[in-house]
């Protein structure tokens, strides 16, 4: 490691990597992931794919840095969609979220020009995966519902449609799952709004930040929600980025820079994502901010 951590490393947990090999070219693998973690003092982290399940990957990292590795499965066309079997799957295997789809998403489809490198792995032939029937779940969405809450998971929307996440976490609490994480919903190729944001904090989702905006959005949307409802990870392993741990480093001193707190920082990149993983307790949540007028209309909602 070229760099000096700094001590807000220390105890971060980033739950959002993405290793090659890959389908795409990227600058970490999950062992080198683990590696710089590891010497920047963090607590975790998590691989991520588009395209494969990455909890034996993840154990094969963690057993060869002596580092907690942990992964999980995308449910994208490679892995049968949304597909209850997968999920089951990656629980026998240690994963510990299941992300609804993203690069498969029907959503993700309309706005995939914000996200060109995703795009050109789209199957052309393909309608796109969508989690809802009219205003209703699919059943094969609520069977994966069924099978997180069984194996005890973390769900994440991935890069669903604001409606589609908000039905899809609405019935994820009638099942008694309370680990939700809305995917980067700030990013251009998902697009929800303030508003949908806090609807969703208040069912008790987290709200992920990565680095695709500015620092001063991104604190923003923060002090919109809530610190104690957010989520800071890094959506790394772009080749044309630096490395996840720096890339964390980065958020996380414009953090500061922004005004936040050591304690909030750690709150968000430590405590919310141990809490995500299983390995810690709810920290405590203080009530959603009032609503402003400038936070956009909301999903329609029944």
């Amino acid at each position: 490691m070229l760099f000096t951590p700094s001590e807000l490393l220390h105890n971060a947990i980033d739950v959002h990597i993405h290793t090659g090999p890959d389908i795409f070219e990227r600058n970490v693998t999950a062992e080198s992931a683990a590696t710089d973690a590891k010497e920047a003092g963090m607590a975790a982290i998590v691989v991520k794919s588009h395209s494969t399940d990455t909890a034996a990957r993840a154990e094969t990292a963690s057993k060869a840095t002596g580092f907690p590795v942990f992964g999980g499965v995308a449910l994208n066309y490679p892995v049968g969609g949304i597909n209850h079997h997968a999920v089951i799957e990656t629980a026998r295997q240690g994963g510990k979220i299941v992300w609804m789809p993203t690069i498969g998403a029907r959503h993700f489809r309309k706005l995939a020009h914000g996200a060109p490198m995703l795009a050109s792995v789209i199957p052309p032939d393909e309608p796109g995966l969508t989690v809802l029937a009219g205003e209703k779940l699919t059943s094969a969405a609520r069977r994966v519902l069924e099978a997180v809450a069984t194996a005890d998971l973390t769900l994440a929307s991935g890069h669903l449609a604001p409606e589609e996440t908000i039905v899809l976490f609405e019935a994820a609490g009638e099942l008694g799952i309370e680990r939700l994480i809305v995917t980067h919903p700030h990013v251009s190729f998902v697009e929800m709004n303030i508003t949908d944001m806090k609807y969703l904090a208040e069912l008790g989702a987290y709200i992920e930040l990565i680095d695709e905006q500015s620092i001063a959005d991104r604190a923003k949307v923060i002090r919109a929600v809530g610190v104690s409802h957010c989520l800071i990870s890094t959506d790394g392993g772009k080749v044309a980025e630096p490395t996840p741990v720096r890339r964390l480093q980065r958020t996380l001193d414009g953090l500061t820079n922004e005004g936040f707190s050591a304690e909030e920082i750690g709150l968000m990149a430590g405590d919310v994502p141990r809490y995500l993983l299983g390995l810690g307790s709810r920290p405590e949540s203080r009530p959603v901010p009032a609503a402003t007028a400038d936070e956009g209309a909301s999903s329609e909602r029944a």
